[in-house]
């Protein structure tokens, strides 16, 4: 499947120390914008290692001058505020979609093509999400239903009879043939019109990292915007890289903004009662997990001091603050 049309299209990448990545990652995207109305936009968060000055090289070593823009920030605001940066440079160059990409992805010369058809061949969709390969080239969810009480106490269960009685309440969406509409999308790969995404004012630039793509899609929902995965366009995809946690870390402590964002999803979204009442059901299953494992010899790869993190940016930790 190819455009009906050729548009412009802006890939917005928001970098921050990805030097181990970076370069697999440009040389990914190059085909797609050395040759087609493609143009790569990256916005780096201050990083304190050598991507600023990989990108630079890899630009001028494959003349890529009127093809790449990269814009240093002057300090790290976040992933939210990095992506806000990118379309509004992208809106200097009248590009009409924007193609939200991790630096820590490697696409397919018709990823990108894939997400453009299904919003350019459909009016009542406005936001196409890709699949994320993992190492194996297995894929993975891109799909996901919103957060709330119930899919929060059954996820951290981590029973898997409960996934199968009660599997509209699974966090990731079953990968299906077709595309198929879902609540929101990974924020590894989705693409939406310039349009669209002024009218949400982009991503809220309270979150610094986490949640800020659901809240998107959240906001989304409420005024009537649909978000689809189409399984065409898929997309390899180094879990955590780009922040440094993934499945063999997952025993590290989450960081607070983890913790900060979740909060402020939770109350700006649902109110401070649904916030604590979701708190309270995340602990009580997190500690029937970490008794099972015990109990079962299971590794716990429940993260460092979780329950008292969650209990310290909880709602009711807040009032007694006071």
């Amino acid at each position: 499947m190819t455009p009906t049309k050729q548009n412009s299209v802006a890939i917005i990448t928001v970098t921050y120390n990805c030097s181990d990545f970076i370069e697999a990652f440009l040389h990914s995207v190059k085909p797609i914008i050395a040759d087609s109305d493609f143009r790569l936009i990256i916005v780096d968060n201050k990083s304190t290692d050598s991507s600023c000055a990989l990108i630079q090289q890899y630009i001028k070593e494959h003349t890529l001058e009127k093809s790449i823009t990269l814009y240093p920030a002057t300090d790290n605001h976040g992933f939210g505020k990095g992506c806000n940066k990118g379309a509004q440079i992208a809106s200097t160059y009248g590009a009409e979609y924007l193609w939200f990409l991790n630096p820590d992805t490697q696409i397919n010369q018709d990823s990108g093509a894939q997400l453009l058809s299904l919003l350019q061949e459909s009016e009542h969709i406005d936001f196409a999400g890709s699949i994320l390969n993992n190492e194996k080239n297995e894929p993975r969810a891109g799909a996901f239903r919103f957060p709330g009480i119930m899919n929060t106490l059954i996820s951290s269960m981590q029973l898997k009879i409960l996934d199968n009685l009660f599997p509209k309440y699974t966090t990731a969406a079953p990968i299906e043939a077709k595309p198929y509409p879902s609540d929101w999308l990974t924020g590894a790969s989705f693409m939406t019109s310039a349009t669209c995404f002024e009218k949400l004012d982009g991503f809220d630039p309270v979150y610094f990292l986490y949640f800020e793509e659901v809240d998107l899609f959240h906001r989304a929902k409420k005024i009537g915007l649909t978000a689809w995965c189409c399984p065409q366009s898929s997309v390899f995809h180094i879990a955590g890289a780009s922040t440094g946690i993934n499945n063999k870390t997952q025993e590290k402590r989450k960081p607070f903004y983890w913790f900060e964002s979740r909060r402020h999803f939770y109350i700006n979204n649902y109110g401070r009662i649904y916030f604590t009442i979701t708190d309270l059901c995340l602990l009580t299953s997190t500690y029937c997990w970490k008794l099972r494992a015990k109990l079962q010899k299971k590794v716990d790869n429940t993260p460092a001091h979780f329950a008292k993190d969650i209990f310290k940016h909880s709602y009711l930790a807040s009032l007694l603050k006071k």
